[in-house]
């Protein structure tokens, strides 16, 4: 067991300076995604474009400690435990949060929340 964490820490950090990989095909981000009005999923995909561009340093950069700090996509780890293996919430449009996790250079997308409290509180 040990070998196998060495190795998926190993990978992560590898991966720290590589471009995210987007991935969307989660079956209740799809859900969610397709009941968007078409001006919300164009912004969506717009963010999506651009996390695309960053690194998961840029991404862990984005996060904000205060409320008056916010800035991009502000990434926050609902489980400050662990980022790289814990769900977190990213903003993708003014409006929507979404529910995130990472596997690798991945940033699977997992649900969208347009009551941001929502994203912080679900089980």
């Amino acid at each position: 067991m040990s070998s196998f964490k060495s190795q998926t820490e190993q990978d992560i950090q590898s991966t720290q300076h590589m471009k995210v990989e987007v991935d969307i095909n989660f079956p209740r981000f799809l859900e969610e995604f397709e009941k968007l009005e078409k001006r919300e999923a164009d912004l969506l995909l717009k963010t999506l474009s651009r996390i695309e561009t960053m690194t998961w340093n840029d991404i862990y950069r984005s996060s904000s400690k205060t409320a008056g700090e916010k800035r991009g996509i502000n990434y926050e780890p609902l489980d400050s435990s662990d980022r790289d293996q814990s769900i977190a919430t990213i903003r993708v449009t003014l409006r929507f949060r979404a529910r995130v996790c990472r596997d690798r250079r991945k940033m699977i997308l997992i649900s969208l929340h347009p009551d941001h409290d929502s994203a912080y509180t679900e089980d």
